[in-house]
């Protein structure tokens, strides 16, 4: 399974632009920019080099937004008598490792992230960190763990072909605790599949001075909260939910959809 996964885009919330809709995630891809382009992947290596050695340079720990907030505590929630090993869907270049190796130090035993070839190869690049990997493929992602603690989806799931098959594979792997979190949710009876613009220069954590102009445009595949979470098993108990966003309307073709960002934190049940 390949998971595709944007980094750091956002929506203009405030002034959306009409989107279209299509048939299928297969049409809404065509009609996007590749998570393969060089430029995009430039930006996202850089930010995160700067933002790990701004981070190793540092000595206080600043918990600098609500979302970062909200991962600490789930970082610490989970298995606290131990070090964890952490699976993370779509982690980019490292940037979450990097910021929970600063603030939750001698937390994580190992740390293995999945994304696309061209991703993972530019993570590599980057990686001195044994604790650290990067795989373009699930299977050997997780097989790098000694223990499987935590799987996380950071705003990936909204950006995969079927969400909702996505998540059920997550499941599958029987972590002992599944995090979501960011993902979009929309008031639909049914998948809408439709593409967003971002600036290349808003992918990534923090700021890039002479960040490359333009935009990039991703399909987006938006499902209901209730279907979302009918995919948890009944082994699974739902421990904590989060609603992370206000509601939004985006435009897409001739209707309005109301969408919203949510999370939850999932525990496997004994047998």
């Amino acid at each position: 399974m390949r998971i595709r996964r944007i980094v750091g885009a956002l929506l203009d919330r405030d002034n959306p632009q009409k989107m279209r809709a299509y048939e299928s995630f297969a049409d809404a891809l065509r009609d996007s920019d590749t998570y393969e382009d060089s430029q995009l992947i430039a930006v996202v290596k850089e930010k995160t080099k700067r933002y790990r050695d701004t981070l190793a340079n540092s000595t206080s720990r600043v918990v600098a937004s609500r979302q970062v907030a909200q991962n600490m505590f789930v970082l610490s929630y989970v298995e606290p008598g131990r070090m964890i090993n952490v699976l993370e869907v779509g982690g980019a270049c490292g940037a979450s490792y990097f910021e929970t190796r600063h603030l939750l130090p001698n937390r994580i035993a190992h740390w293995s992230i999945t994304e696309t070839p061209a991703m993972t190869t530019a993570g590599q690049s980057l990686n001195r960190d044994p604790a650290l990997s990067f795989h373009s493929d699930l299977t050997l992602a997780t097989a790098q763990l000694a223990s499987r603690d935590l799987v996380v989806a950071q705003g990936v799931l909204q950006y995969a072909g079927d969400p909702l098959q996505t998540l059920n594979a997550l499941f599958e792997l029987q972590f002992a605790f599944v995090y979501v979190t960011r993902t979009a949710v929309a008031d639909v009876e049914s998948p809408v599949f439709t593409t967003q613009n971002t600036e290349l220069a808003a992918h990534g954590p923090g700021q890039l001075p002479n960040a490359p102009p333009g935009k990039s445009t991703q399909p987006m595949t938006l499902v209901s909260h209730q279907s979302l979470l009918s995919v948890v098993p009944a082994n699974y108990e739902m421990v904590f939910t989060f609603d992370e966003s206000g509601e939004r309307m985006l435009p897409i073709e001739d209707r309005r959809v109301t969408v919203r960002d949510i999370g939850f934190l999932a525990r496997l049940q004994p047998h």
